[in-house]
């Protein structure tokens, strides 16, 4: 694991990761409907484009395939209404909590930051729940680009299984599937452009922009780009005196560039 990558893993807490391959391949040859749930941060992973890999996991043999950018749509709508709620309580700042390993953060090293964190669950939240309440017999699979993500959909009832990037370009491969000569596939739901760019640093804030109804002035958005020893003394800073002077809107991105660079991502450096 490269530390500096993952708060949730180093040096605030260690997080182990288990591989659920072989659950996941029984599943698939099972008589089970199995439906792979795709992060954002999975675009530019593998050659060819999102449409392309669509059709290559289900030529793996999944049944179905969900952008979790679905659920980005829905966690940007909520936290654009709770930051005008917060805001009308007298609440000088809201960070966002779409980032796992902020949470794991938050849990076990800040707990003073609490009161100022987003109450709005994360876009996988939302998008495994509309995946089961449309199949609610299906095995449901994540596929994650970071450790501290597995730990946010293991706790989620709704999410039966976690694969990482780097796993299923193990399994592209094992089957001889490549992205780029599969044909492409559409989406049964058109997700926004704001939701699939989730993943990149500043991305969430845009999203929230974008979805704010109220003054456009009313909402300031600074991010914090990579938990840090620095950025970590200032979240703590904010949390005491109750202000942060950058902004009201923070969103927090564990990895420097955000979800893209997760640790368990095809392009991360290691």
């Amino acid at each position: 694991i490269n530390c500096g990558r993952c708060i949730a893993a180093c040096p605030f807490g260690a997080v182990h990761e288990k591989s659920q391959i072989i659950d996941i391949l029984k599943a698939i040859k099972s008589d089970k409907k199995v439906i792979a749930m795709i992060a954002p941060s999975i675009a530019g992973q593998f050659p060819g484009n999102i449409y392309q890999l669509k059709s290559a996991i289900i030529k793996v043999g999944f049944d179905d395939v969900y952008e979790v950018a679905q659920g980005a749509d829905i966690t940007a709508e909520n936290e654009a209404k709770e930051f005008m709620e917060r805001m009308s309580e007298g609440k000088n700042f809201m960070t966002t909590s779409c980032c796992a390993g902020y949470n794991q953060l938050i849990k076990k090293h800040l707990p003073e930051i609490k009161p100022f964190v987003s109450d709005t669950k994360t876009p996988l939240y939302y998008t495994a729940e509309i995946v089961k309440k449309e199949h609610p017999n299906a095995e449901t699979v994540f596929i994650s680009p970071c450790f501290a993500k597995r730990k946010e959909a293991l706790d989620n009832p709704n999410v039966n299984n976690v694969l990482n990037f780097e796993e299923l370009g193990a399994i592209l491969i094992a089957f001889g599937i490549e992205v780029d000569t599969c044909e492409s596939k559409t989406y049964d739901f058109k997700s926004s452009k704001e939701a699939r760019d989730f993943p990149l640093s500043g991305g969430v804030a845009r999203a929230v922009q974008a979805a704010w109804k109220g003054n456009p002035e009313d909402l300031r958005p600074t991010v914090i780009n990579g938990l840090t020893k620095a950025t970590v003394r200032d979240l703590r800073m904010y949390a005491k005196t109750g202000k942060c002077q950058l902004g009201n809107l923070i969103e927090v991105m564990s990895c420097e560039g955000g979800c893209i660079a997760g640790n368990a991502g095809l392009n991360t450096v290691k």
